[in-house]
């Protein structure tokens, strides 16, 4: 989030203003320092995660400077804005409220949970003087990345990913320094951090887990029909629904479609941009797959909610050094999503068109993980843990949390299990045809 440098100048000024206001908002014993506040970057797992922890009995809010088009406002609790009910333009409404949401996070905060952006104060010029308005409150504060707070260009392992996020991404390049500075101030100062797959150029995480994303397991609901269709008896539908093209490798997923359309298979693709959360997960009903993305290694949400839905989806798990910390460590082996790149896109679209079989395989397993390891009941775990340690000052193994032989949460449910081996299907996996498969798509 880039602000006009006019606009940051006038919320500094206003910042300064409030800088008694917050001394004395922290230093003040409060009646009741009990919420959980999530935000302020309006990412939709805010609310899954509140929620989540509002179902185990914790007071929990949902605290955005605003709100994504492809979501509703009443997503989320409460905005900035809404603790300034003035006639006021909004950049002033919204400038006050970061500073008014921000006296009530040191009234009313137990655990602060936000990204390497930092929370109220987090955009301004202040932002180094949160965690010591926390500190003296004693609040908490996690830190969970997201991708643009973390990403530092200069420092990827994996070049293909520094092109996707250049395509789509390319201001955040010039901004490098600036979040190299919030990474490593937050890296020395959180109470937890939380990284997923974005490990680069950052020396700490606390809980070992490829993603710490959450869907809601109730509202994306499974399929119940799965298609026999096998792309000669009758089309076969992919969607693809990205948020911006050259990170997830668009052009890839449309020319492999147009080169199977040209060998004679029925395909369609499903291409959805920009449109509300819900009508995704409406398609996502209607559809047989879901290619979410082959360029950066790993899984998000888009993911999580296909998984979630009954699909099969594909997505990018080749690059090792960001996929075996967690094959080893975390529960990454059980997750049934057929590894995807442009170099084998073809052929795995290819296999999952032409069985339908595979596809209800992998998508029945991908309900299983996502309701094993995505859920409200895996983050509940998860959050509960950290709250043991980092408020109740208990001795809690965080960083083996999800450790295959050393998890009880692991192993209290059955392992999910799938015919892939490394995310990908092995060289003597045969079809229904009996057709011998290698390197992810069938000799035809």
């Amino acid at each position: 989030m880039r602000i006009v440098w006019w606009k940051r100048l006038i919320w500094d000024i206003v910042i300064a203003f409030f800088l008694p206001l917050f001394l004395i908002a922290a230093l003040v014993p409060a009646r009741r320092r009990d919420l959980l506040l999530w935000g302020v970057e309006p990412g939709i797992g805010n609310k899954y995660w509140s929620a989540a922890m509002k179902e185990v009995g914790y007071n929990s809010m949902t605290l955005m400077s605003d709100h994504y088009g492809i979501n509703a406002r009443d997503d989320f609790d409460r905005y900035y804005a809404d603790f300034v009910p003035l006639p006021l333009p909004k950049s002033a409404r919204w400038a006050l409220g970061s500073c008014l949401s921000f006296i009530f996070t040191l009234r009313r905060g137990k655990v602060v949970h936000t990204s390497f952006w930092g929370f109220s104060l987090g955009l301004s010029s202040w932002w180094r003087l949160e965690r010591f308005f926390f500190r003296l409150a004693g609040l908490k504060v996690v830190i969970i990345g997201f991708g643009g707070d973390i990403y530092l260009y200069s420092t990827l392992a994996d070049p293909s990913l520094r092109y996707g996020l250049l395509a789509s991404y390319p201001h955040l390049a010039l901004d490098e320094q600036l979040t190299a500075a919030k990474v490593h101030y937050w890296a020395r100062n959180a109470d937890c951090l939380l990284t997923g797959y974005m490990i680069d150029g950052i020396g700490r995480w606390d809980v070992t887990t490829n993603s710490v994303y959450i869907v809601d397991t109730s509202t994306w609901s499974a399929k119940t029909d799965y298609s026999t269709h096998d792309g000669l008896t009758g089309p076969v539908k992919i969607l693809h629904a990205p948020n911006h093209r050259g990170f997830k490798g668009t052009e890839f997923i449309i020319d492999a479609v147009e080169q199977l359309r040209a060998e004679g298979l029925l395909v369609e693709l499903v291409l959805v941009e920009k449109v509300p959360n819900h009508r995704i997960r409406e398609l996502m009903q209607e559809v047989d797959i879901l290619a979410d993305q082959c360029i950066m290694t790993g899984y998000a949400l888009n993911s999580m909610e296909g998984m979630a839905s009954g699909l099969p989806v594909l997505a990018n798990h080749e690059e090792s050094f960001y996929t075996r910390v967690f094959r080893r460590y975390g529960f990454l082996n059980e997750c049934p999503i057929l590894s995807t790149s442009p170099e084998n896109i073809v052929a795995n679209i290819r296999t999952l068109v032409m069985n339908p079989e595979l596809r209800k395989t992998l998508g029945l397993a991908g309900r299983q993980f996502a309701e094993k390891y995505h859920s409200f009941t895996s983050h509940q775990y998860l959050f509960g843990a950290i709250y043991t340690k980092i408020v109740d000052g208990k001795d809690v193994d965080l960083m083996n949390l999800f450790h295959p032989l050393k998890s009880s949460y692991n192993r209290q449910t059955p392992r999910v299990n799938h015919p892939l081996v490394n995310s990908k299907l092995p060289s003597d996996w045969s079809d229904a045809r009996g057709n011998a498969v290698e390197r992810g798509g069938p000799v035809l």
